[in-house]
């Protein structure tokens, strides 16, 4: 039954406080009426879901920005006057709009996979009989069966039996923990061993795991330096656009004493200042660096995924699943006795088989000696308890084996043995003993150990470390990003593990059990190991280093991690672990290898490197335009070029080349500001280019007169050439793919000048110039290579602290 209303965990939480609850019994369970009372309460295992923004609030945001308002506008004018040839920017703007659109919506579709409890059904006792129901049908005070390696429905508290349950998707915490009569058991996580009926405490939002992922179940906005150094940029160009665009079109009204001429004029000087090309080039680099990533098993759910990361500097890994593969492994086994001549590997599988044991250590002994039925009658079996710290078995005519803690197997133990299992520990193994005696355990009661136990063998097991751990720490180690380990585990074990895999000062470590938010905060920056962490203190910790600012990765596989996941700049999950990790992700690692993040970095280095570089001649040619324009405006004269008069530098010097050499090699590491490391590289180019167009307003005015055709003519080529000019600088220092890039359009332009006719871009043919004018257009080309060389030099020292400063607010 659809509830009507969407209830948040805090609602729900007082409608149960207020609600009169049933008490059913474990014979009966609840009776039908009752269900259907539950229903009609809104009282279900049901949530309703709602993510972010509607399909028709991403629509309406992309395509009625201010930005596609004024520039379809200008469209819009062009058509009415039937000047079709200067369309061109519409189509980029058109892509720009395309892009924005599926990149919200894929975001959306990801964060609408979050599903925390993946049991599809649980067995509810109703009317005296088990039915296996959807979890979503499960009501408050339902009774659930809670057996062997099902996940828990929902929030219940156990009535009758005792479970073991796994919670380290929930909490963090590797190491079942008992569950039994009177004790909480949380809904996603997982019995590992006995068996139970539960009284279903919560219900859907007041679910301990809906709870933690409602505060997940929002659209994350990208914490993108490329993406919001580009939106500042854009809208602090608008600032100055609209009043410059509509003096132009005054200005060059008064000139030209034309409308539509007028209109085209404006158009050019309004869009030439539109860097809309950059964010096209962004876009589609890092859609193309997602295709390649995936090829590599790595899913990038967001299009600035792979930048984030590149720019990491702290990156925080949970030990479970990511250093850790979650599994165990016997490593070693110190004989100590033998008996009757059986191998010390018989005697586990034996007792493996009795048991049928499912805990990690369990699964350790069995993957390593199988699980076998025993040649004597089984008469006694106690599976493993967390209370009792070991299982045991007896067996008729040859005794009891008995596998668990030294110090709860035997706790009389000799000094000598007991010494060796701690050394072990200390080390940070699980040490099993294993130990046998010909006594049996008694049939019936709670049977303990016989009194003639003694010890057989030392079992060594370590978590398993992953096969690529060691060499990807090392990877970040040499790549200046530093590594910290936070875990739900003890601190002390993790941090053992963390110094086997080369976490450098792995040994500084701290349990934050007990602490309080301020002394959490205190601690972020000062470890290296964080152990006993809850959810919300994984969470607050990313947030702490954030603000010492530091860019921060956090990797997770559980529903512990996802707090801690939105908090950081960039989150990573692997496909193995749980799916609410894998929804909130911005990464996902599809074949769960931790080797494949070094190679989502370095492309992220890559495309930002080469963005960085190639984004500089769209912000060339929007500084070009600026200063053009109000030196024209200052001249009194008429804006010069139409749209199409630039087609030939946005096309070729600034779009294909910057696409080409978006996808050139570069494993540097990433430096700076983006805005600022643009600003340097574009602002002499853009003065050069300015200084090519305007020296022909002063050749005009000063020296020799020249036609308004012949001026558009001359520095139109003069435009474009030094527009040459200035790519040759930023493919400097040449490779292999900058010099093609570099020659290739160089060949381009001057195709396009020989092969398009004259009259579509409405120019008078070179060939009729007086020659003076041919010499000084060389001259005006050469010299914006010195004027580039010289403003480089200068700019270099500018610290550009209002871009920086702005870039980062907006970060």
């Amino acid at each position: 039954m659809k509830q009507t209303k969407r209830k948040t965990d805090q609602e729900m939480l007082v409608l149960i406080e207020n609600t009169e609850r049933f008490t059913p019994n474990t014979v009966n369970g609840l009776t039908q009426e009752q269900v259907a009372l539950r229903n009609r309460q809104g009282l279900s295992n049901r949530v309703e879901k709602q993510y972010g923004k509607s399909y028709s609030a991403i629509f309406l945001k992309n395509i009625f920005s201010f930005f596609n308002i004024l520039v379809f506008s200008i469209a819009i004018l062009l058509i009415i006057a039937k000047s079709y040839d200067n369309l061109f920017f519409a189509v980029i703007a058109l892509l720009n709009t395309t892009i924005g659109i599926v990149q919200e919506i894929r975001a959306k579709v990801s964060i609408q996979k979050l599903k925390l409890v993946t049991a599809p059904r649980a067995q509810v006792l109703r009317d005296g009989k088990f039915l296996s129901l959807s979890v979503e049908d499960v009501v408050l005070d339902d009774t659930i069966k809670l057996s062997l390696g099902k996940q828990v429905a929902s929030d219940c508290i156990v009535v009758e039996g005792e479970v073991e349950a796994n919670e380290a998707l929930i909490t963090g915490e590797s190491v079942p923990i008992k569950k039994q009569k009177g004790d909480i058991v949380y809904s996603g996580s997982f019995v590992v061993s006995g068996s139970a009926l539960a009284i279903v405490e919560h219900v859907g939002a007041a679910n301990y795991v809906e709870m933690l992922s409602s505060k997940a179940k929002t659209y994350k906005k990208p914490k993108s330096q490329l993406m919001n150094s580009i939106n500042w940029l854009i809208k602090g160009i608008g600032v100055i656009l609209v009043p410059l665009g509509i003096i132009t079109f005054y200005n060059s009204f008064i000139g030209l004493e034309s409308f539509w001429d007028a209109v085209k004029a404006a158009a050019a000087s309004v869009i030439g200042m539109i860097p809309s090309g950059m964010m096209l080039l962004t876009s589609t680099a890092l859609a193309l660096s997602v295709v390649k990533l995936a090829r590599n098993k790595a899913l990038v759910q967001d299009l600035y995924s792979t930048e984030m990361l590149a720019r990491v500097d702290v990156l925080c890994l949970d030990k479970t699943g990511t250093i850790t593969d979650g599994t165990m492994r016997l490593q070693e086994v110190i004989e100590i006795d033998q008996v009757k001549g059986y191998h010390i590997g018989t005697l586990l599988s034996w007792l493996s088989g009795s048991t049928m044991d499912n805990n990690q250590t369990a699964r350790a002994l069995t993957d390593a000696y199988g699980a076998s039925k025993s040649e004597f009658r089984e008469l006694v079996v106690q599976p493993f308890s967390s209370a009792r710290k070991y299982s045991a078995a007896s067996y008729d005519r040859f005794g009891t084996l008995a596998v668990g803690a030294p110090e709860f197997v035997m706790p009389n133990l000799s000094d000598a043995i007991m010494s060796k299992a701690i050394e072990y520990q200390r080390k940070g193994y699980r040490v099993l003993l294993l130990a046998y005696g010909e006594g049996l355990m008694a049939q019936e009661g709670n049977p303990a150990l016989p009194e003639d136990i003694r010890p057989l063998a030392l079992l060594i097991i370590e978590d398993r470390i992953r096969d690529d751990a060691v060499q990807t720490i090392k990877w970040f180690k040499d790549n200046q990003v530093a590594t910290k380990v936070i875990s739900g585990d003890n601190p002390m074990t993790v941090s053992v593990i963390a110094k086997r895999v080369g976490i450098p000062d792995a040994e500084n470590f701290i349990s934050l059990d007990g602490l309080s938010n301020q002394e959490v905060i205190s601690a972020a920056n000062k470890y290296t190991v964080f152990g006993r962490v809850t959810p919300d203190q994984k969470a607050l910790l990313i947030k702490s280093m954030r603000r010492q600012g530091h860019t921060v990765a956090m990797t997770g596989d559980g529903v512990n991690d996802i707090l801690a996941m939105k908090e950081a700049d960039c989150s990573v999950a692997i496909a193995a672990g749980s799916e609410a990790a894998r929804s909130v992700a911005n990464l996902v690692l599809m074949d769960s290898k931790f080797s494949s993040m070094p190679k989502v970095v370095e492309e992220g280095r890559k495309v930002v490197n080469n963005i960085q570089n190639s984004s500089s001649l769209y912000l060339m040619k929007t500084l070009f335009t600026f200063m053009l324009t109000v030196f024209l405006l200052i001249m009194g004269e008429p804006y010069l070029f139409e749209p199409k008069h630039l087609t030939v530098l946005e096309i070729c010097v600034i779009g294909i080349a910057s696409f080409c050499l978006a996808f050139q090699p570069n494993k540097k590491l990433i430096e700076g500001n983006f805005l600022v490391n643009t600003a340097k590289m574009a602002i002499p180019s853009g003065i050069a280019l300015f200084c090519s167009v305007a020296g022909w307003f002063f050749l005009d005015r000063y020296v020799y007169s020249i036609s308004n055709e012949q001026m558009v003519t001359l520095a139109m080529f003069s435009l474009t050439y030094s527009g040459l000019v200035a790519l040759m600088h930023i493919c400097m220092p040449f490779t292999k793919i900058s010099t093609i890039t570099f020659l290739t359009v160089a060949a381009l332009v001057t195709g396009v000048f020989m092969l398009v006719p004259n009259t579509f871009f409405e120019l008078v043919p070179l060939a009729g110039m007086p020659v003076t004018l041919i010499i000084y257009m060389l001259f005006l080309i050469l010299l914006s290579n010195t004027i580039i060389m010289i403003t480089k030099d200068i700019v270099r020292h500018f610290k550009f602290n209002i871009l920086r400063d702005r870039a980062e607010k907006n970060i």
